[in-house]
């Protein structure tokens, strides 16, 4: 016996990708889009429900916003706060005394990062 391969025989024993209903998804993500947004278990959605769109979605936010938090802790601590806004002041007293160096010697001279953001300025 002789079978025939039609192209719609081949289409009906491939396996079609399930459509994912958005409710459902939505309700099986729920408890890890909440717990996305706890400091430290916002990689639970991230390794966990990866295939779940809402659900790292959630987790994508909640990782933005633990660094975040993890920045703001460093800057609470007395020490490395004044560590920070000590060199803050340091590079800002060099970078000023160069610009008066380039000035008296009458040279044009752009500041890194900052001079492209002043030449956005319209005054």
């Amino acid at each position: 016996m002789i079978e025939e391969h039609s192209p719609e025989a081949a289409t009906e024993s491939t396996p079609k990708p399930e459509s994912v209903d958005p409710v459902q998804e939505i309700e099986e993500g729920k408890t890890a889009a909440i717990l996305a947004y706890v400091p430290f278990m916002c990689f639970v959605p991230l390794v966990k429900m990866k295939h779940n769109r809402f659900a790292l979605q959630h987790g994508k936010q909640g990782l933005v916003l633990f660094l975040i938090e993890i920045v703001a802790l460093i800057f609470l601590l007395p020490k490395i706060s004044d560590l920070f806004w000590g060199f803050v002041i340091i590079a800002s007293l060099a970078v000023a005394v160069t610009g008066i160096l380039y000035a008296v010697q009458g040279r044009d001279w752009k500041i890194p990062f900052i001079g492209d953001l002043a030449d956005k300025f319209k005054i």
